[in-house]
């Protein structure tokens, strides 16, 4: 994907490397917090491929579009 110069100027940049460190520090809290809290790195492993497997299912087996004429 291309963007085009000037599209995207500084303020965007920080705002979205702002965002993105705010996100990663959170989810290593949230991460912390369960390993300590609720059960261990076997809860947390457990949750994070529950997760990624409800995923894939809604959005790459559930959706069906019709493809062709």
């Amino acid at each position: 994907m291309h963007i085009e110069s000037g599209v995207v100027d500084g303020a965007k940049m920080f705002l979205s490397y702002a965002t993105a460190a705010g996100s990663l520090g959170l989810a290593a809290k949230m991460a912390r917090d369960t390993v300590r809290h609720d059960g261990g790195v076997r809860a947390l492993a457990s949750r994070s491929l529950a997760t990624t497997a409800l995923v894939f299912a809604f959005f790459q087996v559930l959706p069906h579009y019709p493809v062709g004429v």
